[in-house]
């Protein structure tokens, strides 16, 4: 979709939306003045009805770990040990390289498990706390 189009698809959303809100304020209003619920049946939209969607044959069971597995390399992260300070991650983001640094294993762990198409983990390390990396952990 070119843009020009997205905007006016946009602006045209905005605006149902906008109507819609009117006409739950009617019905509020109207509940209001008769102290009950809405009388009234509710309008038959378009955009209410559901089209079916064909029915795919059924996949071959496939177990949690496989998916994981495949998703994500296993990767076992230790704790920092004795005359390390921190943890150096450096990973691709939106095709941006980023590098950060982290005391705590949990965000380690926690960038570890958001991978997926727009984030991919390439490098771990352990640093000293002069900066100096100690060991390559991933």
């Amino acid at each position: 979709m070119r843009r020009d189009q997205q905007i006016q698809v946009n602006e045209m959303l905005l605006e149902r939306e906008e109507l819609f809100l009117r006409i739950h304020r009617a019905e509020h209003a109207v509940v209001q003045i008769l102290g009950g619920p809405y009388p009234f049946t509710a309008v038959d939209l378009p955009s209410s009805h559901r089209l079916k969607r064909k029915v795919s044959p059924p996949r071959s069971p496939v177990s949690v770990e496989a998916i994981d597995s495949a998703v994500r390399p296993l990767v076992t992260l230790r704790r920092l040990e004795s005359g390390e300070s921190h943890y150096r991650i450096t990973y691709r983001q939106f095709n941006n390289l980023v590098i950060e640094e982290h005391e705590s294993i949990e965000a380690v762990r926690t960038l570890m498990a958001c991978q997926g198409c727009q984030l991919e983990v390439q490098k771990i390390e352990s640093l000293t706390a002069d900066g100096t990396v100690s060991s390559q952990l991933f």
